[in-house]
């Protein structure tokens, strides 16, 4: 589905009704999607669970795909078929029946407002780049100059884009450090005495805090001991990893199998990204056979062929973009996360033919079964470390994990040491980069590795 805007003055995006809830729709995770089908059949009569049995039962021509790994097609003949919804040539007005469901996922709820918010394509693109590199903190991995370097963006569009991003993210997603996610946090806080002691405290440097100095920086900020343990005890309510926040503890709903059949690779739908249901062919008769439909049985026929030509193209879109994404993430399957290359939403929106922020809405909330576990999608995809070099930052990531597994217990390996292990791989990066890959596995820094094998071999 290539999604086309279409303008008002001043350059603002504007979408119809039917093609907004096709747009929401492909972006709800398989939980949201079952939440969202059970919605709609409390409050539309046309529609149905599939195998519901009827005395006279209609032909299967209403119903939704067979098998979920076929190619989806879709019916078009109805749209002028019934009354027009808001937004068609000579409609009468009408609203989609049902809400948006509250997201709880940042990265998800970015993808589905961006869309609205951004003024113009390029600016969508761009935001969509910035979105791309933040890791799993929720924070921005890479310097956004690297960025420009990378997506040809110009730095000054980067950083709009990074300030629209941690406006409509909550407080402190987008962050370039955990200075910055603090600051974020605490300004979004209405104002008060702590608010403003806790902010003086973190531009005097949060890792003033873990060593000695922390009297002198109370000192330096001349606060006194109430005061200053008010500051402290705010910080300590804040989240360091803003991004993470909403999946800890969520059940997960895959949404695709990758598995191996008779010596092949495949990729199906499971049943969670495949609702079954179809218009009720009883009402559909009857309807048809009245002289003078009720209106508001025409507008619910209307509005339930809306909502499953939205879920054969969500079904669709999911299939090829998980064919794409693996196509290219093959040595995935044999390697593990080791051999995941880099992989960019512009790259697989080419191959599918779709726009970049239809990636990223399959792809963000939704998850993939593989013999190697489960994974959301947009874990495939990640930045590499300049021409030539064929390993993902994912990919990095979880070599310093083995570096650090299997390291000398006595003598930890330092950010620099896992630098150089990196280099010698062809990936070259620098020692604070290491630092947050290591920060983001949750693995201390070596010193404190080495203070805890001290204290195991003393016990």
């Amino acid at each position: 589905m290539r999604v086309d805007f279409s303008q008002q003055q001043g350059g603002r995006q504007t979408l119809n009704p039917q093609l907004a809830q096709q747009i929401r729709i492909l972006g709800l995770s398989a939980q949201e999607l079952e939440q969202e089908v059970h919605q709609w059949l409390e409050n539309n009569v046309m529609l149905e669970p599939e195998g519901v049995e009827h005395d006279d039962e209609a032909s299967d021509a209403e119903t939704q795909a067979e098998d979920a790994q076929d190619e989806i097609t879709l019916d078009s003949n109805w749209d002028d078929s019934y009354a027009p919804m808001a937004g068609c040539a000579g409609g009468e007005d009408a609203e989609v029946p049902i809400a948006a469901p509250e997201v709880s996922d940042p990265v998800a709820r970015l993808a589905r407002e961006l869309p609205m918010e951004c003024r113009s394509p390029r600016a969508l693109a761009a935001a969509f780049a910035v979105l791309e590199a933040l890791d799993e903190r929720g924070w921005l991995e890479e310097d956004l100059h690297d960025i420009a370097c990378r997506t040809g963006f110009p730095t000054g569009e980067l950083v709009s884009a990074l300030a629209l991003i941690q406006k409509l993210a909550p407080a402190g997603f987008g962050a370039r450090d955990l200075a910055e996610c603090f600051a974020l946090q605490l300004r979004a806080m209405t104002p008060s005495d702590a608010v403003r002691d806790a902010l003086a405290i973190v531009g005097a440097g949060l890792e003033r805090l873990a060593g000695r100095e922390i009297g002198i920086v109370q000192r330096e900020l001349r606060l006194d001991d109430a005061a200053f343990a008010a500051a402290l005890a705010l910080l300590r309510r804040l989240d360091p990893h803003p991004g993470r926040a909403s999946a800890e503890g969520a059940a997960v709903y895959p949404d695709v199998v990758v598995a191996q059949l008779d010596g092949r690779w495949t990729v199906t739908l499971s049943e969670f990204a495949t609702p079954r249901l179809r218009v009720n062919p009883h009402y559909l008769r009857a309807l048809e056979a009245s002289a003078a439909p009720a209106p508001a049985m025409k507008q619910q026929l209307y509005e339930a062929r809306w909502f499953l030509r939205g879920l054969a193209q969500r079904a669709d879109t999911l299939l090829k973009v998980t064919h794409a994404i693996f196509r290219r993430q093959y040595a995935f399957l044999a390697g593990g996360e080791e051999a995941l290359a880099p992989m960019t939403l512009r790259e697989i929106a080419g191959e599918v033919g779709v726009h970049e922020s239809t990636v990223s809405r399959v792809t963000c909330g939704k998850y993939v079964v593989t013999p190697r576990g489960i994974f959301e999608l947009k874990h495939f995809f990640g930045a590499g470390f300049g021409v030539g070099c064929a390993v993902s930052n994912t990919a990095a990531r979880a070599l310093v994990r083995r570096f650090v597994a299997g390291e000398d217990p006595r003598a930890p390996l330092d950010d620099a040491a896992i630098a150089t292990r990196l280099a010698e791989r062809g990936i070259r990066v620098a020692r604070r980069t290491v630092a947050k890959y290591r920060e983001a596995l949750g693995i201390p820094p070596a010193r404190l590795r080495a203070a805890s094998q001290s204290l195991a071999i003393s016990a």
